[in-house]
């Protein structure tokens, strides 16, 4: 659909009328969608209660074993200064927890130098370059790593470590390794359709175990909610999107507060017992019904109002095309405001037809009037321009020859500019391009004799001038070409020329130039006395025009230079000034 097409549509009653309809009902539909948001907000709440006991049971059994492991750290780093001194006693120590404790795949003691003094195995291995020995180092204390690739038992297990002090004094600290095992994190008897996305992290926000693999698990956590930022709450839950662009609801809960905590995640969509019920159920009463009034509103008003209204406007246009119209018997079913519109168009069409046949008659008279009077004024030009050339014909001196040459040349212009104003389809503008080269041609032409090999140059930009300029325009470069082809010599070298240039300078602005070149006169010096009637016309016909004129004297040129605006429309200023010459 176009964009006038779509404008028209949007404009139309029956939108306007639906759209009223639309405002009216929009109360009504206020109400359904407040209970609509009231009873998904409590189908929400519902589901994520039930998220947060689905991720609390998810995470029970990885909740027992980091418990186990924090709570062995603490009562191993408290009896190790005490056996610290025997070795063997150490190990078994530690070896026997992990017998008893097969979830657990290595447990160990590790002193402030960084070497593993006593451990279930791996005696004597240096930690130094290690995450957990540095994070001990800088800060004591109860820590939760993940380690990708341990260094004994050569798998990803998540390492729980606890300070030992010895008098007052760190001395090193307790770790034990959890393998990363997802069976552990799978929820048993879990509905099928409402599967939990568990993963655990610590208090820093550094993930320890996801249910699904810890390959991708950085695309299922929440955007823009780092988990630095989730820890340290209670229970909670919150929706949003996945850093994969999914929406769900995700719920935190701590596992071992400030230390370990779980965050599962639910797809959105799945939540309410019924998707799209809760929605339908109650915007279903508002919808129908607004459907239902649009319809009786649709065929009310196209029957009644748009359909009379697009008969009527189908008529305007034929009678706009074709001048004609009918006059229909009266549709009794219409309303009595549409009747009466009817009867006014029909009465208006009348009218225009009538007073559109009275003017047409005018304007045929006064256009046989107006063609009379411009042959009237075509041939009173031709008469003195026969007239002067008889005289041209009888005179007995060069000078006097020139000077009625010269009053033809004006007269011819003064028809040719006439001709180009009155007999052609584009009245009220001019093609000056069109209307110089016409005149200015014949001028050179008919001035100077064959045998004085003179070449002229003419280049015209095309320029649309109106009768007030073109007129002036034409007569100013008629003066100027004739004073040219009077003054015009031969130079030294090459052969004397003439150049008539009409340019466009910019927008709304053009430039006339005439020039000649200067040296040896082809006329002899009794033909070029001059009265200074043409140097006065051109300073007249510029100032018409109102332009700039400079003359420029060169050592081969001498050019005559007018600048002029173009003359935008404007049929109130349009009025000829008269310009007196002196």
């Amino acid at each position: 659909m176009t964009a006038k097409n779509w404008r028209g549509y949007v404009d139309g009653l029956g939108l306007r009328i639906a759209a009223l309809l639309s405002i009216a009902l929009f109360p009504i539909g206020l109400i359904a969608v407040s209970i609509t948001h009231q009873f998904s907000e409590a189908a929400d709440e519902r589901a994520q209660s039930n998220l947060l006991a689905l991720t609390a049971q998810a995470a029970a059994g990885e909740e027992a074993l980091i418990r186990t492991g924090f709570g062995s750290t603490d009562a191993l780093a408290a009896v190790i200064p005490s056996i610290e001194a025997d070795t063997s006693a150490c190990n078994r120590i530690f070896v026997d927890f992990i017998a008893d404790n097969q979830a657990f795949s290595f447990a160990g003691y590790v002193g402030t130098d960084g070497i593993l003094k006593c451990g279930s195995s791996a005696v004597g291995y240096d930690f130094k370059g290690r995450e957990v020995y540095q994070g001990m180092m800088q800060h004591p204390g109860p820590r939760s790593d993940l380690i990708f690739n341990a260094p004994i038992s050569k798998t990803s297990v998540i390492v729980l470590s606890a300070p030992v002090y010895r008098d007052g004094a760190f001395d090193g600290y307790v770790t034990v390794s959890l393998p990363h095992n997802e069976t552990r994190m799978k929820l048993e008897n879990q509905p099928v359709d409402r599967p939990v996305d568990l993963i655990t992290f610590n208090n820093e926000g550094e993930i320890l175990s996801a249910a699904g693999g810890l390959q991708g698990v950085v695309g299922e956590l929440p955007a823009g909610r780092p988990l630095v930022g989730l820890a340290g709450q209670y229970r909670f839950s919150f929706t949003g999107q996945t850093n994969d662009g999914e929406e769900r609801v995700f719920a935190v809960v701590p596992i071992l507060r400030d230390q370990v905590y779980a965050i599962g995640s639910w797809p959105q969509e799945r939540l309410s017992v019924a998707p799209g019920l809760s929605i339908a159920s109650p915007m279903f009463f508002p919808i129908a019904m607004w459907l239902t009034s649009l319809g009786v509103a649709y065929f009310a008003v196209h029957r009644l109002v748009i359909k009379p209204i697009r008969r009527l406007s189908r008529d305007m246009r034929d009678f706009a095309v074709t001048r004609r119209h009918e006059q229909r018997s009266r549709d009794t079913g219409l309303p009595r405001e549409l009747r009466e519109i009817d009867q006014t168009w029909h009465n208006l069409a009348e009218t225009v037809i009538r007073d559109e046949a009275e003017l047409e008659d005018t304007i045929h008279d006064k256009s046989v009037l107006l063609k009379e009077v411009h042959h009237r004024v075509k041939n009173n030009l031709q008469l003195i321009a026969s007239i002067v050339n008889m005289k041209v014909r009888k005179a007995k001196t060069p000078e006097a020859r020139f000077a009625l040459k010269e009053v033809q040349g004006r007269v011819m212009s003064i028809a040719t500019v006439h001709r180009s104003l009155y007999e052609t389809t584009t009245e009220g503008r001019v093609r000056a391009d069109e209307l110089m080269r016409s005149t200015i041609g014949k001028l050179v032409s008919a001035s100077v004799a064959n045998e004085a090999h003179l070449k002229s140059t003419e280049e015209y930009d095309p320029v649309v001038l109106y009768p007030d300029q073109a007129v002036p325009l034409s007569l100013l470069a008629t003066e100027a070409t004739t004073n040219a082809l009077k003054y015009i010599g031969r130079p030294e070298e090459g052969m004397p020329r003439i150049e008539v240039r009409l340019k466009t300078l910019e927008p709304g602005t053009a430039r006339l130039i005439v020039s000649n070149t200067k040296g040896t006169p082809l006329l002899p010096p009794e033909q070029v006395s001059g009265t200074g009637l043409g140097t006065n016309l051109i300073k007249a016909f510029a100032q018409q025009l109102g332009g700039k004129l400079e003359v420029e004297d060169g050592d081969v040129f001498f050019s005559v230079v007018v600048d002029f605006p173009i003359a935008s429309f404007d049929e109130a200023q349009r009025d000829s000034e008269i310009v007196e010459v002196d």
